[in-house]
Parts: C-alpha cells; sequence; structure tokens
C-alpha cells in the first residue's frame, strides 16, 4: 500500500466514477463525513480562544489544560491529524500537494523555530509550545482539509459548506444582536469583540464577492451578494479598525483582480458602509478619524499610545539583541505600557514580533515565504479555471489584506488556533484545487 504525497509532480492520476449502483450512497456517506469534519472545524475558527479580559484566560473549556501544557482541543485535532494522516497512508489514490516554490522558505522557517526555542531554553524561558502551538495545529489540519479536497467537485463543496455554514452563524448574529446579546466597544453595541471570528467574516465577505462576480447564474449572483453584505455589515458593526482595514484593503485588492462585475461589487460594499455609518452615527466617523495616530488618545481610539507604546517596548528588545532576538519562551519588562502590562511576551506587530522571537533570520524567512506566496496565489489565479479562480482571488486578497494590517498594530496572526484553522483550509483549498485544475505537464 503506498500513498502518492508530492511537491509538484507532472502526474495525476485521473480517477473516473464507476457506475455501479453502489457509488451514490458511498458518495453520500463521504459528503456527510466532509460535512461533519468540515463543520466541525468551521466552529472552531469562530469560537473565542481567549476572554475579552486579558489574553491569560481561556474563554471556553475546550482550551483548558488536559495533559501538560496540550489543552483538550490540541489533543482532538492531533487526533483527528493522526487518523488522516494514517487513512492517507492506507491510500492508493488521495494525493497531498504542496507548492516547490514555497517550500524552501516554508522549511527554512520552521528551521528558525527550532533555533528560537533552543535560544528561548539557552535564556531560561519555558513555555516553548505557546507562541508556535497554532501554527504547528494549523500546519497539521492543512492534511485534514486536503485529504477531503481530492476533485474539483470536492472544491466546490468545502467553499459551499463554509459559505452556508457561515451564513447561518451570522443571522445567529444578527439575531443575538437585536435581541439585546450583545459586547460593547467604546459605548457601542457590538454583535462580537472576538478578532479572529471578525477576521473571518472579512475574508467571507471576500470570497462571497468574489464568486458573485464569477457566477453566470443570476440567482446564485444574488446568493453570493447578499452573503457578502451580510458579513461586510457584521464587520462594520463590529467597530473594530484591524478588521475594518483588512476588509478595505481586501476589497480594493478583489476589485483590482475581478475581471466582471467590478461596479456591482463595489456598490455592494459602499452600500454597507453607507448603511453601517447612518446606522452608528457619530462614533462611526469618530472610530475613522481614530485611525490617525496623531490624535492619540480620544474617545475612540483609547488605545492608540498603548499600541504605539507597546511597538517600541519591543523594538526596544530588538535593539539590544538584533540577531537571535530573545527566543521562544521568553518574556521582556515593558516601559512604556506598564500601566497597561509590566511584562510581555508578545508584540501587536508581526515583524517585530518575529525578529524578537525567532531572530533576525526568522523575520528574512518570514517575509521571503509571504512573498512568495502572495506571488505564487497571484500568478495561479490568472490561469486557474474561472471556478478556481474566484477562490483563488479571494485568497490572495484575504490573505495580502490580513499581512498588510500585521505590518501595524495587529499580532502575529500564526499564534491563534482560530486563525490557523482558517487559514490551512484556505491554503488547503488553493494549492489542492489548483493541482486538480492544472494541465497535466504543468508543475506547480
Amino acid at each position: 500500500m503506498s500513498t502518492l504525497s508530492c511537491l509538484a509532480s507532472p502526474y495525476r492520476e485521473t480517477r473516473y466514477p464507476l457506475s455501479i449502483a453502489s457509488y451514490e450512497p458511498r458518495q453520500w456517506a463521504v459528503s456527510c463525513w466532509r460535512g461533519l469534519i468540515f463543520c466541525m472545524l468551521f466552529s472552531v475558527i469562530l469560537l473565542p480562544e481567549f476572554s475579552r479580559g486579558g489574553n491569560t484566560t481561556t474563554a471556553s473549556l475546550v482550551y483548558a489544560k488536559a495533559l501538560g501544557s496540550l489543552r483538550f482541543i490540541d489533543l482532538a485535532i492531533i487526533v483527528l491529524v493522526v487518523s488522516h494522516v494514517a487513512a492517507l497512508a492506507c491510500s492508493r489514490t488521495k494525493t497531498i500537494c504542496f507548492p516547490r516554490a514555497l517550500a524552501l522558505s516554508g522549511l527554512a522557517f520552521l528551521a528558525c523555530i527550532v533555533s528560537g526555542v533552543w535560544y528561548g531554553g539557552l535564556r531560561g524561558g519555558t513555555n516553548f509550545f505557546f507562541d508556535w502551538r497554532a501554527l504547528a495545529l494549523g500546519i497539521g489540519l492543512y492534511f485534514v482539509w486536503a485529504v477531503w479536497i481530492q476533485t474539483a467537485s470536492d472544491v466546490k463543496s468545502a467553499v459551499h459548506i463554509f459559505a452556508i455554514y457561515m451564513a447561518v452563524r451570522i443571522v445567529v448574529l444578527y439575531a443575538l444582536h437585536l435581541a439585546g446579546y450583545r459586547e460593547t466597544l467604546a459605548g457601542v453595541p457590538i454583535p462580537t469583540f472576538d478578532g479572529p471570528a471578525v477576521s473571518a467574516l472579512v475574508f467571507t465577505a471576500l470570497l462571497a464577492l468574489g464568486y458573485a462576480g464569477s457566477s453566470r447564474d443570476r440567482s446564485h449572483q444574488l446568493l453570493w451578494a447578499g452573503l457578502a453584505a451580510a458579513s461586510c455589515f457584521v464587520v462594520l458593526l463590529c467597530f473594530r479598525r484591524t478588521y475594518w482595514g483588512e476588509l478595505a484593503i481586501g476589497t480594493l485588492l478583489l476589485l483590482l483582480l475581478q475581471r466582471h462585475h467590478r461596479i456591482r461589487s463595489a456598490i455592494v460594499i459602499c452600500a454597507m458602509v453607507g448603511l453601517a455609518a447612518a446606522l452608528l452615527g457619530q462614533p462611526f466617523y469618530g472610530r475613522l478619524q481614530s485611525f490617525d495616530l496623531n490624535r492619540m488618545d480620544s474617545e475612540f481610539s483609547a488605545d492608540n499610545a498603548d499600541h504605539l507604546g507597546d511597538l517600541l517596548d519591543g523594538w526596544d528588545q530588538v535593539r539590544q539583541s538584533p540577531i537571535m532576538g530573545i527566543g521562544v519562551g521568553t518574556s521582556y519588562s515593558t516601559w512604556r505600557i506598564r500601566n497597561w502590562k509590566s511584562e510581555s511576551v508578545m508584540v501587536h506587530n508581526a515583524p517585530i514580533h518575529v525578529w524578537l522571537k525567532y531572530g533576525v533570520a526568522g523575520l528574512i524567512c518570514y517575509v521571503w515565504f509571504h512573498v512568495l506566496l502572495f506571488v505564487w496565489l497571484y500568478k495561479q489565479s490568472k490561469r486557474a479555471a474561472p471556478a478556481h479562480a474566484a477562490f483563488l482571488h479571494a485568497a490572495f486578497a484575504y490573505l495580502l489584506a490580513q499581512f498588510a494590517m500585521t505590518l501595524g498594530f495587529a499580532p502575529w496572526p500564526y499564534s491563534e488556533l482560530q486563525l490557523t484553522t482558517l487559514m490551512s483550509f484556505i491554503l488547503a483549498a488553493a494549492f489542492m484545487g489548483k493541482q486538480i485544475h492544472r494541465p497535466a505537464w504543468t508543475g506547480l
């Protein structure tokens, strides 16, 4: 028994369904299992990992410690990954593919993680798994997604399951918000404060806009446009500037990539912005003005000074140890934000955080991998079939927008399981979908 596993194999076995009576029931069972597993993992994306009051308190029992430093959810994902890898090893037909162009930079960054753990141990670090735990679990989940995405119809099914699941959750969010079950931010009632969940809504909006622009069926266009509008409006109501930025940058990128219906997509977004501005009133405009760092603290930007102080404290540590940083599992004393916290383990800026934890080599590999990833997604979106190109456009727009926001005051996204679960799904559908749709003679 063997498994066909490749980085860029020029050959992919062509599989034709057998016209026998048992095929349809079997396919129905496979679809049910796929839907169940996907919905369980999509639930992880929307399940808050930390309480709003601080980053040390878990918001759900599934994130509680179960065995050593492993949590219940960590153990569940490990079991899921191991079972899928075992199934893959016993299969003659399933493939797991990863672009060759990204392999070297990805492996180099993993080597930097090992180096950061070693150096952190030398400096007395203790919690070595915390910073990259979500990244490791996300890499494992890539195999789970990929096992279930093996054909063009699997990609379509995965996208539809995600869209339906998110549509249901958005309806629930609206219902709870209207019923009065709300959180507040700067005195404004919001549907949810959880950042990764709001980021998932940003991706949903971009995905729906992409498919609305590529669909030829009128009813499908209306459904996708409705999902895009609903997702966008929730993001705006959540009042989180990071995700307003993600949505704005992602929408601009998507409009540049789209070949058709750009005006319609722009109208959908502008209509939701106008509706949010009319509904929220002055707080909406005050929140927009808070993007100006020269204003520092105001009613709707009370954390601007803390965010800037957080970056400067981290930068001071980088300047003291520019080659190796401080290593994984270590903390450092703060000065500018002592009223917020006297010591910190992370910086709300991805490049500074990576430099601080994994050294200058880690920063170089981190940027190297992402530049190659964005180039790969952009090039493949130009060559792919329209159905898959729509997904690649959304993936490119979302991931680049997220990366751009982490250059400011957003934390390193690979430290949050919710985001790595979402990103592993996006990359699995993008990479496996490209392998499926590409001509037989080309390489990844």
